[in-house]
């Protein structure tokens, strides 16, 4: 039995990678993209499962023994409770209805004058000055702060082998690549989620830009190092994940000035290191696409959130793979027949020529994100239409 799961893995995931590499696989693969979907599906507390990853597994073997699948975009467990627990959470993380959100509400706590420690020395900086200002309980210097850090590190440990085990359980024992091994960002939009605050990076760029483009080049450079040491394995035919944010909210001058150049430098540490990189271009990136002329050569696999599926493969689709088609407002209220006639166009549009992954144009986060009935349809019809 584990042979057989062995080899359906091993088939599964080099259908992704010839996709990677803009080849024609034996069929197109079917990414499922979600946190949250499978666990509502199978009745699973949300709040239980993020407090025991490992439970994700009975999600997974119960819900992927229905719904055909090549591989999962990531785990979706990305939350980590009792890490924030030990900071007393003023971190502005919150779970509702079993959805984890993030809040803006005093979330930033980095001001212009602090821009010099972090482009200075940002690990220094982040440890040091950040940390202690975002979470309360470290700014006291004292046992409470030590024995919070203690409980935050036993919490990230204790997450990292669960989390481990069960990217081996869904690969070995359910033959389904999990893409994702690590979720990486850079400068621009680092500054942003988790520094600035849109307000603040969109006040940066006009009144302090000289500051904002040496702190990007330098969290690139730093956070892209340290995600090659968590995920240093590229031959394994994974990828780094990377959400795009900010880019599309700026003009296209500042775009070209403040983004597309960290955005390159990123995409080339990776693809020099012959890593695959997974790009999820959140928003509309139309009228921004000229610019994939730039990216360098190697693996990179872009999912698209919105737009003309089969005018963006057309556009750029040399310079990498793409991913998308599947509407999950389709998925959520449509028929059948109108979410299979979807399936048709994308893959009669986009499957010619290789270098194409079906999947959802969005994470599929609640159980309203997605009738059941839909997605095991649609799956089905691509896993037998979607061959070359």
């Amino acid at each position: 039995m584990y042979s057989l799961k062995k080899e359906l893995y091993t088939q599964r995931l080099n259908r992704f990678n010839l996709a990677f590499k803009r080849q024609i696989p034996d069929r197109v693969p079917i990414l499922f993209m979600s946190e949250m979907w499978p666990v509502h599906h199978c009745g699973l507390s949300s709040s239980d499962v993020l407090k025991n990853p490992l439970l994700y597994f009975e999600a997974f073997e119960k819900t992927f023994s229905e719904i055909y699948v090549d591989g999962l975009y990531s785990l979706g467990n990305l939350w980590i409770e009792s890490l924030f627990e030990a900071f007393n959470n003023t971190g502005s993380y919150v779970l509702t209805d079993g959805i984890v959100n993030y809040e803006e509400r005093n979330s930033y706590y980095m001001d212009v004058s602090d821009y010099d420690s972090l482009i200075k020395d940002p690990l220094k900086f982040m440890l040091n000055e950040f940390f202690p200002k975002k979470f309360e309980i470290l700014s006291y210097g004292d046992s409470r702060s030590a024995h919070a850090l203690n409980e935050a590190f036993e919490a990230y440990h204790d997450h990292r082998q669960k989390s481990i085990h069960l990217f081996k359980q869904t690969e070995n024992v359910l033959g389904i690549p999990v893409l994702a091994r690590t979720i990486a960002s850079f400068g621009p939009d680092i500054l942003q989620e988790f520094f600035r605050g849109f307000q603040g990076v969109i006040t940066d760029i006009n009144r302090y830009p000289e500051l904002f483009l040496e702190a990007s080049r330098v969290l690139t450079s730093c956070i892209t190092e340290m995600k090659m040491k968590i995920y240093n394995t590229p031959e394994d035919g994974h990828c780094v994940m990377i959400p795009l944010h900010l880019g599309t909210y700026l003009k296209p001058k500042d775009f070209e000035t403040f983004y597309l150049p960290f955005l390159i430098q990123v995409l080339e540490i990776y693809t020099r290191a012959d890593y695959t990189v997974c790009l999820f271009l959140e928003n509309d990136w139309t009228p921004y696409l000229d610019y994939f002329e730039a990216f360098p050569k190697g693996k990179i696999f872009g999912i698209f959130e919105y737009g003309n599926l089969y005018e963006i493969k057309k556009r750029v689709g040399d310079y990498l793979c793409i991913g998308g088609g599947m509407p999950i407002s389709q998925l959520a209220y449509g028929t059948e027949a109108q979410c299979i006639d979807t399936a048709k166009r994308v893959i009669d549009e986009c499957a010619p020529g290789g270098g194409f992954i079906f999947t959802t144009d969005k994470l599929m986060l609640s159980l309203e994100d997605g009738r059941f009935e839909n997605i095991r349809a649609v799956h089905e019809f691509v896993h037998d239409y979607g061959k070359y």
